[in-house]
């Protein structure tokens, strides 16, 4: 029989009160609800040990063990996929993800992830989160590029995860979105949860978890703008729906802004540009900045920015 994956809920994790399926979903996001539920009645997603009702409440202290055998899932393999390191030390590294790479596998998506290229790198990776998401602490989007913290070890791990939780790591985006937007800072408190008509899309949800947001406006054009931003949180696709919830989609979202762009690009123009911490062995404050890649620097000429890429450093962290 194979060991079941253990997921450990503290009392100040956000799931508290949910139901056993719905806080499933969120801490397990590579699958969808539907095949969760179908886990708890099969017996595979357990509750403390037990197997429950779907509808049964989440409480601080409760354990939900997943049997990872469940959903059939192939093995990973290594993948010589170049990587861009941004910064590296003995417990950790950043690398600049690009756009359209996954950053671990899922159910479906097997093969060309970040996690099969971090196997290929030869450096140690935490496994404190599965095989599937070695070394991972948190994620961006496919289309989304930029910096992406990797754990080395288990015990980085397990403080990186609690540093992102506690809102301690902060995460400075580059955007580029539709129509002129002149702000100083918009803040956008807007809770998000899974959309009911569209499950696999977010949306501005009185009932979701808290997410909070900041626009700063670099430089706006008429028909564009761009956009500085800083998150509190880490929601699934928190800059994409918040932006769209203040009118101004991030270009090349066709997901949650136009379906039709204007222009065509090959990915969404939404870039991880800067992550900040305190190292949490050794006290000290680190900084990394990521390059845009050559869409981004091509679609900034296209509209015409032409603020230098360093001005975004000038604008105060949220």
């Amino acid at each position: 029989m194979c060991e079941h994956k253990q997921f450990l809920i503290q009392s100040s994790d956000e799931i508290v009160g949910m139901r056993f399926d719905a806080g499933a979903a969120e801490l397990l996001e590579d699958y969808s609800r539907s095949q969760l539920e179908k886990a708890i009645s099969a017996g595979a997603l357990l509750l403390n040990g037990k197997t429950v009702k779907a509808r049964t409440k989440l409480k601080g202290g409760d354990s939900l063990s997943l049997d990872p055998t469940f959903f059939r899932q192939t093995p990973i393999l290594p993948e010589p996929i170049p990587l861009t390191i941004l910064y590296e030390d003995d417990d950790m590294f950043v690398v600049n993800k690009p756009a359209g790479m996954i950053t671990h596998p899922t159910d479906i998506v097997r093969t060309g992830t970040l996690v099969n290229a971090l196997l290929a790198s030869g450096r140690p990776l935490a496994t404190l989160f599965g095989a599937d998401r070695p070394g991972i602490v948190h994620r961006l989007d496919a289309q989304t590029s930029g910096a992406l913290l990797i754990a080395k070890n288990d015990v980085t791990a397990e403080a990186l995860k609690h540093m992102f939780q506690q809102h301690l790591v902060k995460k400075r985006y580059l955007a580029i979105v539709e129509g002129s937007w002149q702000t100083e800072g918009t803040v956008v408190d807007k809770a998000l949860g899974r959309n009911p008509k569209h499950p696999e899309k977010q949306a501005v949800r009185s009932d979701g978890r808290n997410a909070l947001s900041r626009f700063i406006t670099i430089e706006a054009q008429t028909e564009a703008s761009f956009m500085a931003v800083d998150i509190a949180t880490g929601r699934t696709h928190q800059i994409r729906v918040h932006a769209a919830y203040c009118k101004h989609p991030v270009v090349g979202d066709t997901v949650y802004g136009f379906r039709r762009q204007r222009h065509a690009f090959a990915h969404h123009l939404l870039h991880a540009r800067r992550l900040s911490w305190q190292h949490p062995h050794t006290g000290q404050e680190i900084t990394v900045v990521a390059p845009l890649d050559d869409e981004f620097l091509r679609a900034l000429s296209l509209y015409g920015f032409h603020v230098p890429l360093s001005d975004d450093k000038d604008i105060a962290p949220f």
